[in-house]
């Protein structure tokens, strides 16, 4: 799904994309003449492997994200640097980009079985 630049706001539109099994969803509000603030949520679930004993689970989702689109280069202003800036360059926002680059974040992170969870635990 992608989302135009200059149709986006002040007052923020409602967006809402998959991919698989997880859903994308909230709002994108203009913060400035070339940056958006997309906000919203993660739900669903992933195939995954135990980062412990390798069997595969189902991985639950359910993440608060905060993103940056900026039209063009980055450029920080007064000493203000963000880190979760995705920058576009054709005119538009793409959430399904968002949306994966999240997903891959999520998964960088150590997961866990249920097994292994309470193993973890003891």
């Amino acid at each position: 799904m992608k989302v135009e630049f200059k149709k986006v706001p002040t007052t923020g539109i409602h967006f809402e994309t998959s991919l698989d099994e997880i859903r994308f969803f909230g709002e994108a509000l203009k913060i400035g003449k070339t940056m958006v603030r997309c906000t919203g949520q993660l739900e669903g679930t992933l195939p995954h492997l135990c980062d412990r004993c390798g069997e595969n689970f189902e991985l639950t989702v359910n993440e608060r994200v905060e993103v940056f689109a900026q039209e063009g280069l980055y450029e920080d202003q007064e000493g203000e640097e963000l880190l979760n800036i995705i920058e576009f360059f054709d005119g538009s926002i793409d959430l399904d980009s968002i949306l994966q680059s999240e997903i891959e974040a999520f998964k960088s992170d150590y997961h866990y079985c249920g097994q292994c969870e309470q193993l973890k635990g003891e």
